[in-house]
């Protein structure tokens, strides 16, 4: 099993940028979801009633992130924003504080087409993984609930017709093993690093918003309800936990392993 492609997404529900090499925190790749997009109440917003988040892209420029759309400016950003106003969000059932970057906010107000607030989660801030799947240090960025998110290439193939695995929102995808074999993965090994998977990942209606074109299908959701539904849930990918620091790289073995919890 190897590393076939490593995916942040800094913006959380904006389009993804594929990297070769990464480096993992404690809250997940570095970079991951450190950006949030709210209402003004401060509640999370994503593709879910937002598909075209998908249609801005986001870039790294030296020192900082440069998110664009067609049709509007680019919009610069740094890595972390720490020293503007600090506001209330909430995710899920979660309830934090994030720094508000008012340019942003009225820079995806506009492209949004109405009005939003772009917040960063500063280094301070230390959000908890589901202590029913984690230890209690375990942290996590604006990810929706676990730092890593890895997918089985050969799972995604059964599904058929050629889906674009950028449709999972994936970290880690990983080539080499055969389909479904995560199911029975409670850890995996990659050099020094171990990422243990607690779980697999329960899917909402992200995965029918195109990535490149913002438009709702059906696939690859039909399929997948047919094939991986359990308690009433579409199952696809694992979630995970590196148990240090360290960096991944395109190409890097990947073992299956046991970790201890």
């Amino acid at each position: 099993m190897k590393i076939e492609q490593l995916f942040v997404h800094p913006i959380k529900s904006c389009a993804a940028l594929e990297v070769r090499e990464a480096r993992v925190t404690a809250r997940g790749l570095e970079h991951d979801r450190r950006w949030m997009i709210t209402n003004d109440e401060g509640m999370f917003l994503t593709q879910r009633t937002l598909p075209e988040m998908a249609l801005v892209n986001v870039a790294i420029d030296g020192e900082r992130f440069v998110a664009r759309r067609d049709g509007h400016p680019p919009l610069l950003l740094p890595f972390v924003h720490d020293d503007g106003a600090r506001v209330g969000v909430e995710i899920w059932d979660d309830r934090v504080e994030a720094v508000r970057h008012d340019h942003g906010s009225e820079w995806f107000s506009r492209v949004l087409g109405g009005s939003v607030q772009l917040v960063c989660m500063p280094d301070d801030v230390r959000r908890a993984v589901d202590r029913d799947y984690a230890r209690d240090d375990d942290i996590v960025s604006f990810a929706d609930g676990y730092p890593l998110l890895v997918v089985n290439r050969a799972s995604l193939d059964a599904l058929g017709g050629a889906i674009d695995v950028r449709r999972f929102r994936p970290n880690v995808v990983v080539s080499g093993a055969a389909a479904w074999a995560e199911d029975e993965w409670r850890g995996l090994a990659v050099g020094e690093l171990t990422l243990r998977t607690p779980k697999p990942c329960a899917r909402c209606t992200i995965p029918g918003v195109d990535p490149d074109s913002a438009a709702i299908t059906k696939e690859p959701l039909r399929t997948l309800a047919k094939l991986r539904t359990r308690d009433n849930q579409a199952l696809f990918g694992v979630n995970a936990i590196a148990d240090r620091e360290g960096t991944l790289r395109v190409g890097d073995d990947v073992r299956v392993v046991r970790p201890s919890w």
